[in-house]
């Protein structure tokens, strides 16, 4: 066999090794293999579960009894229901705005609690007097084991606090307004503790009037205003953009009172 024969077949030999054949040129297109056909996923999309409705006592859906004790409160032929959060000698009454609730105040009174404070949430009567249900709650809250009591209200509440300090049968702690609507005279007699915070621009507490309430209040033992960036309105305060600074002043203001 001459040496060109030998040269060819090195050739085919070399060509069958690399898969191709003794037509095909180096570099030149190849047949790709097929690739099998992907499989759709068949898992399930997760989907959120919903909020199981309590089934127990609860007050609006947010609070049960896992969150404190619920009490029912008869007043003027209506009943209504409260919860005392917490345990401690201090205790905090929540007297809210008129489109609040017990679940818009929870941020203050979970910080509270965590601070080792009782704290009474209640739905209110709104009967003629309805300062009165501060009252009968703030000695609610004595009957249970608070030997010191803070009165703490947004808008009408705070104003309802200040108004209900000076019925009871024993001093106030304190009385703090948030987003309050005293009014001008109504601060005279107060010598508990008094604790204002506002919006610069909440139109329903403006900080000339709380300004002018401040400077009426000379007969507390420590008066404060406090006045935050926004709208924010009562219990808006504390999850609004100033909800800490809003919160870390409450709660520093009754541990500055607590005793």
């Amino acid at each position: 066999m001459g040496r060109h024969a030998l040269g060819l077949g090195a050739l085919a030999l070399l060509l069958a090794a690399c898969g191709g054949t003794a037509g095909s040129q180096a570099g030149g297109p190849t047949t790709p293999s097929p690739v099998p056909a992907r499989t759709p996923s068949t898992t399930p999309t997760p989907v959120a579960s919903p909020t199981p409705t309590p089934t127990g006592a609860n007050i609006d859906g947010c609070v049960t009894e896992e969150t404190g004790k619920i009490f029912d409160y008869k007043r003027g032929g209506t009943t209504t229901k409260g919860v005392i959060m917490g345990k401690g000698p201090v205790g905090v009454v929540v007297s809210y705005e008129r489109q609040g609730s017990v679940c818009s105040w929870l941020p203050l009174a979970d910080r509270l609690v965590a601070a080792g404070h009782r704290v009474l949430l209640f739905d209110r009567n709104n009967t003629a007097a309805p300062e009165e249900d501060t009252v009968a709650m703030a000695q609610r809250l004595r009957k249970a084991g608070a030997t010191k009591v803070f009165l703490v209200g947004g808008s009408m509440g705070g104003r309802l606090s200040l108004l209900a300090a000076g019925k009871l049968d024993f001093p106030v702690a304190a009385v703090i307004s948030v987003s309050g609507t005293i009014q001008p005279g109504e601060v005279d007699g107060l010598k508990a503790p008094f604790l204002q915070v506002t919006g610069d621009a909440d139109p329903e507490a403006p900080v000339d009037m709380l300004q002018i309430v401040y400077n009426e209040a000379v007969k507390s033992a420590d008066r404060q205003l406090l006045v935050l960036p926004g709208s924010a309105h009562a219990s808006e305060l504390f999850t609004g953009d100033q909800g800490e600074k809003a919160l870390r002043a409450v709660t520093s203001f009754v541990e500055k009172h607590k005793g």
